[in-house]
């Protein structure tokens, strides 16, 4: 072995020593170097074991606040003018904007898979979340207004304010919940307290409160209804129509090529165009409307529509709008138009015009009852077994004005005590300027528009369309209201007034969006 390996070695073997050893120091230096580094590695260990500690009451800390919900509720999510409101606020009106879409919150999440801007990317629920902001924004800058000028809530609105609240009190404890917070909870988020949607339902009614009194000083003329009329008068009159429907579809089978469906439906707008002028040239010669229609019963679709009468909002949209409305128009005139309805089908319809007037007559007014039916917890519909409750105590108070004076005075003073419309049990129940696009509920205006209708007529109807649903006791005053485009006139010039009236309120307010948008829920 030469000197270069054992050299070699003896580094190995040192190496190795060392090892076994631990470096470590021999005799009493060796010890004390010992516990000062068993010292050190204590000391290392505590404070790592006191700030994981820390850390862990820090998290568990943070954690119970934010299930709280305190973070959620005092973060901003929308600030106007320098006043912010958070997402439990912001979720309110989002709740609210839902419900009057027909949206259960449970399902708002899907709307932001229905783009409805395909350019800008927006969705559904972008655009109710828009609406619930903009009604805050609203009701925020209307509020503020109101209470700059010193305008009280009316003694009414008051009345009403104080009605809701003692309702609310009593629901949430036939419901079952244990709290009124949790009530809330359930219905407008899981951050809104009771105390907090008592200051925002307040400040709405005050807004609308103030909105109602600024409208109760629009006065108009009857200069101001006709000039309105002029304007829209192909929006106002009613159209009478005889029409006569020719559907040029037909049933392509599985095997057919594109070209030859293509085909098959060419030859049958052919033919059924040419059926379509041959009725267009019998009704130009004056052969009656209900010969045609027996004569073409099997090569038309349904009943021919004789002397039908829509309203210019109800022949907007029609293949044959422009013609109709069309100043030249006079009676006895026919024409054909097409419309491709797609995968649906291809229609001719024939049509005649027979008349154009302006709807001037009264509408209708009535006084009523309305008697609700309890529904269940989460249901949308009262049970059967609930509405035959409500009738039945619909009858008895009707029985009961039938055995007093059964006049006007006495179903007022009835409606008063007892109709769960606190809109109208004021006034007696008293419901004006009835007619069929006025937008009462189905039912209620079919009874009162009846033309068989005679003044203090009662009768029962059934309510299952509104938020309150029930029974209405009906009592007819009479077709005493102004005209039908008198009122579609007055609604309209208001509106309009209204959204000046409100759009000078809110503008130039500062409007950001904040943190606290993301904790919105459905």
């Amino acid at each position: 072995m030469n000197k270069i390996e054992r050299t070699e070695q003896t580094v190995s073997a040192s190496r190795e020593k060392k090892t076994r050893q631990g470096d470590t120091v021999p005799g009493p230096a060796g010890r004390a170097e010992k516990k000062q580094k068993e010292a050190a590695e204590t000391r290392r260990s505590a404070i790592l074991y006191t700030t994981v500690g820390i850390f862990c009451v820090v998290l568990a800390a943070f954690l119970l606040v934010w299930n709280s919900g305190m973070i959620q509720r005092s973060a901003a999510a929308v600030t106007v003018n320098g006043e912010k409101y958070t997402a439990a606020d912001v979720q309110y009106y989002f709740r609210t904007v839902l419900a009057e879409n027909g949206v259960n919150s449970s399902n708002a999440s899907s709307l932001k898979s229905i783009v409805i801007n395909s350019e800008t990317g927006a969705t559904m629920y972008d655009s109710l979340m828009d609406q619930a902001v903009n009604r805050l924004t609203t009701y925020a800058a209307l509020a503020d207004k109101a209470q700059a000028e010193g305008y009280a809530m009316s003694a009414d609105t008051q009345e009403y304010l104080d009605q809701q609240l003692a309702q609310l009190d009593a629901q949430w404890v036939a419901a079952g919940y244990k709290s009124r917070d949790a009530f809330i909870r359930a219905n407008y988020g899981p951050y809104l307290t009771y105390d907090r949607f008592v200051t925002l339902y307040t400040r709405n009614l005050l807004a609308s409160d103030y909105s109602s009194a600024y409208v109760d000083t629009l006065e108009y003329t009857d200069a101001d209804y006709e000039s309105y009329y002029r304007e829209n008068a192909d929006t106002l009159d009613s159209y009478t129509l005889t029409q006569f429907t020719v559907n040029a579809s037909v049933e392509a089978a599985d095997e057919m090529t594109e070209e030859e469906k293509t085909a098959a439906l060419d030859e049958a707008k052919a033919q059924k165009l040419a059926l379509a002028q041959e009725i267009q040239a019998k009704l130009e010669a004056g052969e009656s409307p209900a010969a045609l229609g027996e004569e073409y019963a099997d090569q038309i679709s349904g009943e021919p529509s004789m002397s039908q009468v829509l309203t210019g909002k109800s022949v907007a949209g029609a293949p044959y709008e422009e013609w109709v409305k069309d100043g030249a128009r006079k009676a006895g005139d026919v024409t054909i138009s097409e419309y491709d309805a797609g995968s649906t089908g291809y229609y001719y319809y024939v049509v005649r015009f027979e008349g154009r007037q302006r709807d001037d007559a009264p509408t209708d007014t009535v006084r009523h009852i309305l008697v609700a039916a309890e529904m269940d917890k989460g249901a949308s519909q009262p049970t059967e077994a609930q509405y035959d409750a409500a009738k039945s105590k619909a009858e008895e108070l009707l029985d009961q004005w039938k055995s007093g004076p059964a006049d006007e005075d006495s179903f007022a003073q009835l409606a008063k005590e007892n109709s769960a419309d606190t809109g109208s049990a004021e006034e007696g129940g008293l419901i004006t300027d009835i007619y069929a696009g006025s937008g009462y509920v189905a039912s209620f205006t079919e009874w009162a528009t009846d033309d068989a209708r005679r003044p203090g007529d009662t009768g029962i109807v059934q309510n299952t369309g509104s938020s309150t649903k029930g029974w209405h006791i009906m009592y007819y005053v009479g077709n005493t209201g102004a005209p039908v485009w008198e009122i579609t006139a007055e609604s309209a010039l208001m509106s309009k007034d209204l959204n000046a009236w409100t759009e000078a309120a809110t503008e130039g307010l500062e409007i950001t969006k904040g943190l606290g948008m993301k904790f919105v829920q459905g």
